[in-house]
């Protein structure tokens, strides 16, 4: 009963409208992908196949997830993937107490864990390929635990590679730490080598699992190019999971140490008990999690399980007053799951849909379409997402969110602003149309490039409402 209404109250917690503005030009890119086949080079003409590998890796390396979500769009809408994104993080919630039940934690351990997950998982669930990859990575690590007693479970793993290397680049960490299992346990001195050589031969069938794609080893390239580069330092994934206060993300930050303190409990736990690999996976997730914030669901999701476990640990020399504290701490937990499903229906704050539209030049792009405007644009990088899926091929876009060229940061920063290079550069590039807010979403003071096409006689303003501007070149 417990489960049944946490895991009610918890599809109503992520049933929040789309909010992931790189949705966008996945379902663009989804399309292009069922219309065209996979494409070689950017098929919205927005950046030139200057990087092969970046390139590739971006337009090829999720192909699988971007069709799916396209697919669920195109059948349902805004609300069907709405739907999807609470499915895909049920069924991850899910397998996370499964595991936990089947390493024998007790009901105090297994709540503390799941509750943490939950809370942390709902701020991280973005519509994009990754969903699918936070589900096999919670598949990957249930064939691995089921393969600690029956080797043949083993033989799941390429298989989920495949579907994995073929939707989202963290099959890398899959990869990664199924190789940290097998180096450890062919450390193992207890272990015979019968017991070692499966796990072996099954490493290396899911590196070559991982390759079984349109980009193959150019996968793995782009990891280690990507590393230290100034695209990284610009992409905000890639901050620290102990900074998202910086950008505003307080209670996130909150959920986030939470989970890392309880974490570092259950790792005292683990060494002692001597649980290498459980450790070892904890560890390395918490670690690069500390780095980038973009791999701490996966630490969540695929090491929860063991941290409920050092947490069991840790109760286990409390026997009688754990015994007590249980009851009273289920008979709470199921009241306030009742009352929180009860005050959240009543204040619709649960089981939302749609998305944010104020956050989309919506009303901008079926102005676009109606008046039959073209040519190439300069739009804001927050918009160009939504223009490739509205206004593709009538409209290019300049910039957007898949940021294929870290040359062209430079450029659009200095046109935003109208400095004298950033003129140079806007003149140079002979832009037909100008899309593009007042304003940053996180930025009050106003963009000074409206200020300089305002005073431009080849410019006319040509629609403007609450969210931004069209302005038009008329060479005349």
């Amino acid at each position: 009963m417990s489960l049944l209404l946490f895991l009610l109250v918890c599809a109503g917690y992520f049933a929040v409208p789309l909010w992931d503005s790189d949705f966008w030009w996945h379902i663009a890119s989804g399309r292009e992908i069922l219309q065209n086949g996979i494409p070689n080079i950017d098929p919205f003409g927005v950046f030139p196949s200057t990087d092969v590998v970046r390139n590739d890796t971006v337009l090829k390396g999720q192909w699988l997830g971007q069709v799916v979500l396209f697919s669920v769009f195109d059948a349902g809408g805004v609300n069907a993937v709405v739907t999807f994104r609470v499915l895909v993080l049920l069924a991850c919630v899910a397998l996370v107490w499964w595991r936990c039940h089947r390493l024998g934690v007790g009901p105090l351990a297994l709540w503390l864990v799941l509750i943490l997950v939950v809370m942390n998982a709902g701020s991280f669930g973005g519509e994009r390929p990754q969903l699918l990859s936070f589900l096999f990575a919670a598949l990957f690590f249930v064939a691995i635990d089921l393969a600690e007693k029956n080797r043949y479970w083993l033989l799941v793993l390429p298989v989920i590679t495949v579907l994995w290397a073929n939707s989202h680049g963290g099959v890398l960490l899959g990869v990664a730490l199924l190789g940290l299992w097998t180096l450890l346990r062919l450390f193992d001195a207890k272990a015979e080598w019968h017991e070692k050589r499966p796990w072996l031969l099954a490493t290396g069938a899911v590196v070559l699992a991982s390759l079984l794609t349109p980009n193959g080893p150019q996968t793995y390239l782009y990891l280690l190019d990507l590393e230290g580069s100034v695209l990284q330092a610009r992409t905000s994934e890639y901050t620290s999971a102990f900074q998202l206060y910086t950008m505003g993300y307080i209670w996130q930050q909150v959920w986030v140490i939470a989970f890392y303190m309880v974490a570092l409990v259950a790792a005292v736990s683990m060494f002692q008990g001597k649980q290498w690999r459980y450790l070892a996976s904890t560890v390395f997730l918490g670690v690069i999690s500390a780095s980038s914030f973009r791999y701490f669901v996966f630490f969540i999701f695929l090491c929860a399980p063991y941290v409920a476990w050092g947490v069991q640990d840790k109760l286990k020399n409390l026997p009688e007053l754990k015994q007590s504290i249980t009851r009273i701490i289920q008979g709470v937990l199921l009241l306030s799951l009742f009352g929180l499903l009860i005050v959240s229906l009543l204040r619709g704050t649960m089981f939302r849909g749609g998305f944010y539209q104020e956050l989309y030049p919506v009303e901008i792009a079926n102005f676009v379409q109606e008046n039959n405007l073209h040519g190439r644009t300069f739009n804001n990088m927050e918009w160009g997402g939504y223009l490739l899926w509205r206004l593709t091929p009538q409209v290019t876009p300049y910039i957007d969110g898949r940021m294929l060229d870290e040359n062209r940061f430079p450029p659009y920063t200095n046109m935003l602003w109208a400095t004298l290079p950033g003129i140079q550069w806007f003149e140079h590039e002979n832009f037909q149309l100008v899309m593009m807010p007042y304003r940053g979403r996180y930025d009050p003071e106003h963009y000074k490039l409206l200020d300089y096409l305002r005073a431009r006689p080849e410019w006319l303003l040509i629609y403007r409402d609450a969210k931004g501007v069209v302005f038009v070149r008329d060479d005349k």
